[in-house]
């Protein structure tokens, strides 16, 4: 499945010269004519893949009519397929489709450009599940494609004057999902608590319930992305609002019970915990006398853990004492080879660094290893296998690793922000294992020393806003760890 990318690059290599957006009033749109002897099943499969990566970059909502179009030519041309048309009938068809989709990148470029602040708070409503809200939802929904449909009319104006309203919409819809995601149940615990007459019963607890609540929403309104201060609020307002149920049924109960029957209930309280803590019988004296016995036995207690645990303490002291007296000798033999370690990596750090050109590779210590930052790495657009191009480089990448001996190794793969979060996760680890392999199959380090790490543009070095940064952010990091002295 190609990506996003490699779509808008070869739109822009087929429509060079082309003008960036083709609304209804514009020019016809260009077909690029299909090899005539392509196999029309096989290039119905790839317009097919090709229609479904785009819909997952978004070009159904982003390019909404030219997406349509792609997909009833690609639709038409299975039926003829299936009907057994003319060859070259299906080819124009096909045609047709893959310039359609790609008028939708061209259209989908503008939309990201003109629309990026209301397309990130689309995003985030999404991301946490604001399609649960409907009609809301779909409503705000609606609106976006109309400003997406506005920008392939070439309908500028209209767009720059109704994108601020769908943001806040978005926004709003975003807000009110994290709220319910956090208070949805105290909420729903308060009503309950009406319907029940707890706030008749426990009027107090249950005003103090509301007012947790009302200080959870605000947190919720001022600050919505700090989830800890969120979550401990809502635990707080959840809290309340169950004290307020048990207090309530403690109050329904005293209010059916007589003077003495009230007395006795909480004495048993009392003369359960003195049983407990071994003290004698207490209930001949004031239930604040019988509080303070219950306390004082409780801080005694406390009192002799508290010295249990001073002594494990100090034992544990003298043992750790001993064993560095014993291990003092070790360590001195331990530090000597560290230092002959350190000499050697520095050594060596320095050696491999005249391997590469800076054009190749940037080599540098990070802590007690070495990164060797490949930026002569060649891909095709969305694909991970190694070329003949990079056999050179990877052949300098050997050489480094086997200057320190057996050492441990990391490759990890980074790509930059074009296209999905998932897709760009899976390329940067298929391309990193790519290389894993190749090193393994070239006998540079064992299989079960060498692991591969796709991060996709999560740890980018420079800005996704500048074709320079990104393509300083499409590289390959192999992290060298020589052996530890002694190992």
């Amino acid at each position: 499945m190609k990506t996003r990318f490699e779509f808008f690059k070869r739109l822009l290599l087929l429509t060079a010269g082309m003008a960036l957006l083709i609304g209804c009033g514009g020019p016809a749109l260009q077909v690029a004519p299909v090899d005539p002897t392509g196999n029309p099943t096989l290039l119905i499969r790839r317009l097919g893949q090709e229609i479904a990566a785009a819909r997952e970059d978004g070009l159904d909502v982003l390019s909404p009519t030219w997406f349509r179009k792609a997909e009833q030519s690609h639709a038409q041309a299975r039926k003829d397929l299936a009907q057994g048309a003319a060859a070259d009938a299906i080819l124009e068809k096909i045609a047709r489709g893959r310039a359609e989709l790609q008028q939708a990148g061209v259209v989908a470029i503008r939309c990201r450009d003109q629309l990026e602040e209301t397309i990130q708070s689309r995003e985030a409503a999404r991301a946490v599940n604001a399609q649960q809200f409907g009609g809301a939802y779909t409503s705000a929904e609606e609106n976006f494609l109309k400003l997406t449909r506005a920008l392939e009319d070439g309908e500028f104006a209209y767009a720059r004057q109704n994108r601020k309203a769908v943001t806040e919409a978005f926004r709003a819809l975003e807000l009110r999902a994290i709220d319910h995601a956090a208070l949805g149940d105290v909420r729903a615990l308060l009503t309950q608590a009406e319907q029940s007459n707890v706030h008749r019963d426990a009027p107090k607890a249950y005003a103090q319930a509301r007012e947790a609540l009302a200080q959870a929403e605000a947190c919720v309104a001022t600050n919505r992305y700090d989830q800890g201060e969120i979550r401990q609020k809502a635990d707080t307002a959840r809290f309340m609002a169950q004290r307020a149920f048990t207090l309530a049924r403690a109050s329904r109960k005293i209010d059916e019970m007589k003077p003495e029957e009230i007395a006795l209930w909480i004495e048993g309280f009392f003369s359960e915990s003195t049983t407990r803590l071994k003290l004698e019988d207490q209930r001949n004296r004031s239930f604040e006398q019988q509080q303070e016995a219950i306390l004082a036995a409780i801080s005694a207690l406390q009192g002799e853990q508290a010295g249990a645990r001073e002594k494990e303490a100090t034992i544990q002291k003298l043992m750790n004492r001993l064993a560095e007296l014993e291990g003092s000798s070790q360590q001195i033999r331990y530090d000597a080879a560290q230092l002959a370690a350190d000499k050697r990596f520095n050594e060596t750090f320095t050696q491999v660094q005249e391997y590469f050109t800076p054009q190749e590779a940037e080599v540098y210590k990070q802590k007690n290893q070495l990164v060797i930052r490949l930026k002569g790495m060649k891909y095709g657009v969305g694909k991970s296998e190694i070329t003949p191009d990079n056999y050179d480089l990877l052949a300098k990448v050997q050489q480094a690793i086997r200057a320190f001996g057996k050492p441990t190794v990391v490759v990890e793969g980074h790509t930059d922000a074009t296209g999905s979060a998932a897709k760009n996760e899976a390329l940067s680890r298929s391309r990193a294992e790519a290389v894993r392999q190749y090193l393994i199959a070239n006998y540079t380090v064992q299989a079960d020393r060498i692991t591969a790490m796709g991060y996709g543009f999560a740890r980018p070095i420079a800005s996704n806003q500048t074709a320079e940064g990104r393509a300083q952010n499409r590289r390959i990091d192999v992290i060298i760890q020589p052996q530890k002295p002694g190992r």
